[in-house]
């Protein structure tokens, strides 16, 4: 079969049929080649070339890594595209995955990676915590499903804010124990003092209770004796 020629009906059906969205069991993500049919896709992987860089990667021991690559690079687009369009929305897991086809033309297609259909893909996602996926109450199956992005920038600063009021609260717990711990002291220090004082004089007004009071007489003997002596030798004189 011969190719279109330039300018005619045929050329432009075949252009159309090219710019549009063909199925994606009929792509090869290596050769980046989008066959029409199930036919164009067999005669695509046993072409040589086809063959040819399948072969290279299997001698390389390249071709676990290459779907390891393109799985990544599929859930980095996928997840991105999802930040971008609809940030911490909920939305339609199919809907959107038409949003993220459209989006790029040469995307990363999902029979390149290792998930097998986009359900497996989005419960992948939210076993991993990259994403909260929920079923619908009105949904007929399990495969409805809603997908949102999980903003873990907010959820890291949730949590250290969090932290930092249960700091705070401990800190302030500590102060007010502090607190009153120093109130017990100082109101039993006077009592303690008062009761150390009133200990002491008591036992000194014991004390002088308990002694007798002595008084010396020698003195006043003394000067008793001196006295009359004085005025016995002023009569002497005068007489």
């Amino acid at each position: 079969m011969g190719k279109a020629d330039f300018g005619t009906a045929k050329y432009h059906s075949k252009q159309l049929k090219a710019s549009g969205l063909q199925k994606l069991r009929y792509y090869c993500q290596i050769c980046e080649k989008q066959c029409r049919d199930a036919n164009g896709f067999k005669n695509h992987l046993s072409s040589p070339s086809h063959t040819g860089r399948i072969s290279n990667l299997s001698k390389d021991g390249k071709a676990r890594s290459v779907v390891e690559q393109y799985s990544s690079q599929f859930e980095g687009d996928f997840l991105k595209l999802l930040r971008i369009n609809h940030g911490t929305k909920k939305i339609n897991a199919n809907k959107f995955y038409q949003e993220y086809i459209l989006n790029d033309k040469n995307h990363v297609h999902m029979n390149a990676t290792r998930w097998n259909t986009l359900t497996s893909f989005i419960k992948y996602l939210g076993r991993t915590g990259k994403a909260r996926v929920e079923v619908p109450e009105d949904a007929d199956d399990e495969f409805n499903l809603l997908i949102s992005l999980i903003d873990h920038s907010k959820l890291n600063t949730k949590e250290s804010r969090e932290k930092d009021l249960i700091s705070d609260e401990y800190r302030a717990n500590n102060f007010i124990q502090m607190q009153i711990a120093k109130g017990k002291e100082l109101s039993s220090t006077p009592s303690s003092i008062n009761n150390d004082i009133s200990d002491a004089s008591s036992q000194s007004s014991k004390a002088n209770v308990a002694k007798p009071v002595s008084l010396s007489l020698k003195g006043l003997s003394k000067a008793r004796k001196i006295t009359p002596a004085a005025f016995d030798n002023d009569s002497d004189e005068d007489e």
